[in-house]
Order: structure tokens, then sequence, then C-alpha cells
């Protein structure tokens, strides 16, 4: 954006400037010297933030937001004008809460400032490269095309909708200038992409782009003719615009792209972002942007192996009570990975020695019976029958949620212990059919936990505990109810919109383990590992073992051992992102190499594992967000319980985690410090 010449000048820059002229004044008129005002610099610091969201409003104020090198760099001088501001404050005056806040801010604008400084500044933004994993197509499309209130606000729609096309366009030329530089997804994502645009976007002649123009055509009497015609072309122009843009991907895009045959195959080596020019300064660039630590990716790398080998000796203690209650060899119902056969199989899960065959354990416990769909159950007629009707297999998804609800109803007496009160409540809502096979296993936003039940693409019945404290409570919407329900009295407007991956899922990933602490899976030994008896999770000693979850435990203690087993898979799960992710992008491994690496070190489902491997390659970077802050949480909880001792309060240290928010992870270390200090 370019400004004019003349410079406006604040009240107080004229206020200084008339004071200059009158000093330089050669006359005996006295003088009095004012007393000095002392700065308030919370509220100054404040004035930069609000100063900082004004400019950037100004410099791009389109509805989907413009992405193009330009205006990277624009953003960059908005970024540099701001911190420079913010720095010539004294932090030192400021109270320890609004420390969090300075610290975020500068913690922001570093991060994008470098971001910006790298060749192909564009790719700072989280909308490029578009992926199926977070496709703003489907997702800017469904707004583009939605249905409005009233006369007046499609009137002001209509704008939208031509900002949509505008936006498609820009992108189009985008994805063209990354053919020419060498800047593109690999063949193996842009598919990806692909059919998930052609399954929601295309889909029935781009019907979600028409949803608002079907409702005013059959109101056609409440509008002028050429208002319809006028909406009508823009949606048009909105269609043409996304087909056209398909049609390149499909074309043009796919055939200059990284990978090999015309679609890409999972054989490829040179998928990640290190491949890309200027690659590996990329990648950890965003490494950095979303674990908020600072590691290097190959020192990442290696801590997620080093933590994927200590998990696995717990995963042999589990094992091993499952053989001694069932014996080395077990038959399950089993199904071929390529769904043609089905049958009985022996899995033998100790050797005659009572070595543990932790291969043969994963595949047992990924036989039929423990997936919701694939039991030979069918469940009906239960309260969620209606909620299930979108779901692609209704009869796993009642099975599903009634296990869930009972998970939370029995948990929430034993999370309230730790927390200060919490009175916003969460529903469980299914992932609809549509979305099943391009969503993850799970998700939360807006006080609903989304849950997928397709049978192929679900989580393992014993995964329902873990995956509740993660998403749930006191997991992801313990955090949403704490931003509703006790808010600082003056948290800045700018850091309630601050988002880092690393405090949220670290924040999710943290709320796992503290299932342990709570006695989820049972009372805990001197090792502080779970003993599976008393528990005060789901599997209670008084439950009907051979119709609960469909007869898959022989009683408390095997239910108890198989749920912290799902704990401990996540947790793997999590361990070998920072190995996955980092082999990926850093080392160059293959979509196969990384499932083969996650077959042998978990008991992960092989749709969990399918999703997962793309998720890695498209959503760069974000993967190891997880353990990278649930560490910093975890060392931050050690060093409270340490110095504090007997003063250490469970709700007090969640309430100074939770209540400002989103926080880089540097910035959660000073905030624990600080209120340790307070506490002397």
């Amino acid at each position: 954006m370019k400004h004019s010449g003349t410079m406006r000048l604040s009240s107080l820059s004229l206020a200084i400037l008339a004071l200059t002229t009158l000093a330089g004044c050669n006359d005996e008129t006295n003088i009095i010297e004012q007393p000095k005002l002392t700065p308030n610099v919370a509220v100054d610091m404040r004035g930069v933030f609000s100063g900082y969201q004004e400019a950037m409003d100004i410099l791009d104020n389109t509805t989907f937001g413009q992405i193009t090198d330009q205006m990277a760099s624009s953003r960059q001088s908005v970024d540099r004008l701001y911190l420079d501001k913010l720095e010539a404050l004294d932090r030192s005056a400021l109270s320890d809460e609004d420390k969090i806040y300075y610290d975020t801010f500068r913690f922001d604008r570093n991060i994008g400032i470098r971001g910006a400084s790298l060749p192909n500044t564009r790719f700072g933004n989280f909308t490029v490269p578009i992926t199926h994993f977070y496709n703003y197509l489907e997702w800017n499309a469904e707004s583009a095309g939605a249905k409005q209130k009233d006369v007046e606000t499609y009137k002001s729609h209509v704008q939208v909708v031509r900002e949509f096309t505008a936006w498609v366009n820009n992108l189009h030329s985008q994805y063209a200038m990354g053919e020419i530089e060498h800047s593109q997804l690999p063949k193996v994502l842009i598919q990806r992409l692909i059919e998930s645009t052609e399954d929601t976007v295309a889909d029935d002649s781009y019907a979600l782009l028409q949803i608002g123009l079907n409702d005013i055509t059959s109101h056609s009497g409440d509008y002028d003719n050429a208002f319809i015609v006028e909406y009508e072309r823009a949606v048009n122009d909105a269609i043409q615009a996304t087909s056209d843009l398909v049609t390149y991907l499909k074309g043009d895009f796919m055939k200059t792209a990284r990978g090999s045959g015309s679609e890409g195959a999972l054989t490829d080596t040179n998928i990640g972002w290190g491949d890309l020019p200027n690659g590996q300064a990329w990648y950890q660039w965003q490494l950095d942007r979303n674990s908020t630590t600072g590691k290097p990716a190959m020192e990442l790398s290696q801590l997620g192996e080093d933590l994927v080998a200590d998990a696995k000796a717990e995963m042999e203690r589990v094992a091993k009570l499952i053989v001694a209650k069932r014996g080395k060899t077990v038959k399950a119902n089993w199904r071929e990975a390529d769904d043609s056969i089905t049958y009985d199989k022996t899995f033998t899960l100790a050797d005659d020695n009572g070595k543990i065959d932790l291969s043969e354990f994963f595949d047992y416990l990924n036989s039929e019976t423990f997936f919701y769909g694939r039991d030979g159950r069918t469940i009906t007629g239960t309260p969620y029958a209606q909620a299930c009707t979108s779901a692609s297999v209704p009869s796993a998804c009642e099975a599903a949620l009634v296990d869930y609800y009972k998970f939370k109803n029995d948990a929430n007496d034993v999370v309230a212990k730790y927390f200060k009160p919490i009175e916003t409540d969460y529903s469980i809502v299914p992932v609809p059919d549509s979305r099943e096979l391009y969503d993850g296993v799970a998700s939360y936003g807006g006080n609903e936990f989304n849950l997928n039940t397709n049978p192929d693409y679900s989580l393992q019945k014993w995964n329902v505990s873990t995956l509740l404290l993660h998403e749930a409570a006191p997991g992801h919407h313990f955090q949403n109810a704490y931003s509703i329900e006790y808010p600082p009295a003056n948290k800045p407007e700018y850091i309630e919109n601050v988002w880092y991956t690393a405090y949220a899922e670290g924040w999710a990933l943290y709320t796992e383990w503290l299932g342990m602490e709570m006695g989820i899976y049972g009372e805990l030994n001197e090792e502080g590992k779970p003993t599976f008896v008393n528990a005060t999770g789901m599997c209670k000693v008084d439950l009907n073992y051979d119709d609960f979850q469909g007869g898959i435990y022989q009683d408390a203690e095997e239910c108890n051992a198989l749920q912290y087993f799902g704990s401990l898979n996540e947790a793997q799960l999590r361990n070998m992102r920072l190995a996955v992710d980092t082999g990926i992008h850093a080392k160059g491994w293959s979509i196969k190499e990384a499932r083969e690496y996650m077959r042998s070190n978990s008991a992960l489902g092989e749709g969990d594992i399918e999703s997962e491997s793309f998720r890695y390659a498209a959503y760069v970077g974000q993967a190891v967000s997880y353990k990278s802050g649930y560490l910093v949480i975890k060392e931050m909880l050690e060093k409270a319980k340490s110095e504090l001792g007997n003063d250490f309060d469970w709700a007090e240290f969640h309430d100074q985690l939770l209540k400002y928010g989103d926080q880089p992870m540097e910035v959660v270390e000073t905030s624990i410090d600080n209120w340790i200090k307070s506490k002397g």
C-alpha cells in the first residue's frame, strides 16, 4: 500500500513541535517548567497492540486475505515498525501479567520478520500452499456461498462472493508462479487436494457456492430482478474461477510437480519442504513457529526417536498383563489391509520364554473386535440415533457415542478436583460422512468434540479415555471454557486472537498424562505408573464386562490396562511425530517409510496411519508442536512442585497456565517462573 508524502502528526507530536519552536525563540519570557509525567507503560503497550491491528486491517481489509510476496513484504514492514515501538517501552515497568502480553507480541513480530526475509515469502502465510488437510478452498467457498439472513445482508454479501473469486484467481496465479519457481506441493499431496476439493466444493455442480443464490431465487419476489442477475453473475464467476483452478491443478501443475508417475507414489522421497528451493531454511522456520522452542530439526528428530524407544518398554508391561490373563496365544477376527479376507487369526503375543512380541500385540489390538462397526455388533435405538444420521455408519457411530458419553460422565467429578469450577459443557458431534476420509480422528471447536466414527478412520475402543481427556475435559474444552469463564481483567484484544499450536496441543497432551495422576487407569505405584486397580475412570469393577464395549475385556484390571495402553499409544504417536515430521521434511522420508515407522512402533490402526502420514507431509512442522509444548509444561510442573513443596496447588498451577490463553512456550516458562516467585 502506497502512502502519500504528507505525514499526519498526532496531538502529542504537534505539542512537542510547538514546544521545540518556542524554545528556539530569543525573548526574555520566563517559561515555567512543567512537572514530568510518569509514562503508563501498560497503556502504551496496549496502544502498540491496537495500532498494529489497525495498521494490518488497513493493509489488507479483504475478506479472505491477499496472498502475494508483495503483501508479505508489506506485512514485514509493519512488523518491524511495531516491534520497534514495543521495544522502546520499559518492559521492567510492567506487571508479570503484562509481561506475558509484551513477550507474546514480541515473539510474533520476530517470527513474522524472519519468515518475510526468506525467498518466496508468501509461504509464511498459513494458507499457502493449500492442502487437503487445511483446505481453504472448501472453507472459503462455504463462506462465500452461504445463505444470508435477509435482503440487505445479501446486498452486501455479493461483494464477499466477488472477493472469493479474486482470492481464487490470485491463488491460481501464485500456483502458476510456484510452477515456474519449482516451489510446489508434491504430486501425492496435489492429488489429495484435488480429491478433497472435488468431493466438497465441486460436488453436485458446485452446490456449495450456490446455497445463497438458491435461497434468493426461491424468494425472488423479495429482490429486484437486476440484483438477482448481478448475484447470479457473481456466483457463476466464482464457480468458473474455482473450476479453472481445479483444472489447472489436475493438468499443468500436476505434470511439473515433484513425484513419480501421473499422481505421485507412496515411495517418493522428495515430497518434503526440505526438497523445495531454500526448503531447509523454510522448514526450520516452520518448526520454530510451531514448536516455539527454537530447537533445530535434527535435535527434534533425535528426541523423537529416543522417546519412541522409552515408550515401547511401558507398552511391554501392558502386554505382559494381557498374556498373564489370556495366555501367550489368542484368537481374534482379523481383516487384511486390502479388505479382501476376514478370518480368525492366531496372535502369538509371547514366546515360550515369555518374551513379548510387540508387533503381534499391536496386530491383536487392531483386530476387528476393537473397532466400532467392525466388531459384528449392530447398535441402534440409543439416545444418539439422531446425531448419528450424518455419519457413514450410524450403528458404529451410536456405539462409539455410548462409550464416549460414559467416560465423560464418569470423569467429570475427578477432573473437577484439579481445576477451578467449569460451568461450560460440551457435546460430542460425529464428523459428517463427507468429511470422514479427510478429517483426522477427532477435533475440538466451539464446545463441540468432533469424533470421526468411520470404522476405517476412527480410533480403537481402547482409546476412548485418552481421546476425551485430550479433546474435551480437561483438554481443549477447558482451554476454551477458561477463556470464557476466567478471563483476565484487562486482557488486550490482540492477545485474545493469538494461537500457538505448541501451547494448545501441548496442553492437551499434558492432560492425557494428567489422566494418570488423576487415577483414571488406577492407583499409581512408586514409579508413578498405573497399577490398574481402584481406577477413577470408565473401567469400574461393577461393570458387566460380558457386554461392555462388546465384551473385549475380562475384568476391570484388563479394561484399565488397555485404556492405559491407549494413553501410551497416543503419547507414542506424538513421540513419533517428532521423528516422522522431521523425517519427511528434513531427511527425505517417503510416505511409505513414515507408515512403516509408525506401524513398527505403535498400535495405530491402518486408517489412522494413512491419514496421519499424509497430514505430516501436508501440515508442515505442526506435528512437532504437541510433544514440544508438553515437555515444557511438564518441566514447569516439576519445577513448581519442587520449589513450592506443600504450597503447590494443582488448581492454581492450571489456572496460571490457562487464564492468559495461548502463548509461545518460552513465554509460558517466564509466566510460571514469575508465579512461583509470587508464591514465595
